[in-house]
């Protein structure tokens, strides 16, 4: 009988603990007003000196910046975020910088795998990974 009420009772509390799992599904408020640094792109560490940047505001509006400045709007559908951006199309000095002008309109336009881990955000898709790190201003 002790059994039988120890078994129970172990199953009961594992029903309640599994009910307390947060969904690792990505809401707009867990990245607006927020501002994520790029640390990484496809394997290679980023200086932070570069500031290349990524932005949540209202709506899921996106500013951002790699080499040069760009701005848009996206959608977050489950965990994928897709949208439109318009960039400014300067070319830079940095050879890394304008390719990374590309890979971020690449992501965005065409839709990429979206994670928020650890206070880092990943967007990759089958060719491209980029890693930001969360660096709000205040």
């Amino acid at each position: 009988m002790k059994k039988t009420l120890l078994i129970i009772s172990l199953f009961t509390v594992a029903l309640v603990m599994s009910g307390c799992h947060k969904s690792s599904k990505i809401q707009d408020t867990d990245l607006m007003h927020h501002r994520f640094v790029l640390i990484s792109a496809n394997g290679q560490h980023i200086p932070l000196d570069e500031q290349a940047q990524l932005i949540f505001s209202e709506k899921m509006t996106i500013t951002g910046k790699m080499c040069n400045q760009f701005s848009g709007q996206v959608i977050l559908d489950k965990n994928n975020i897709k949208g439109t951006v318009a960039m400014t199309k300067m070319l830079c000095n940095d050879d890394q910088l304008n390719q990374l002008d590309y890979i971020i309109d690449q992501l965005i336009t065409s839709g990429a795998e979206i994670n928020l881990s650890n206070n880092q955000l990943t967007l990759k898709n089958h060719e491209n990974e980029l890693i930001y790190q969360l660096k709000d201003l205040m």
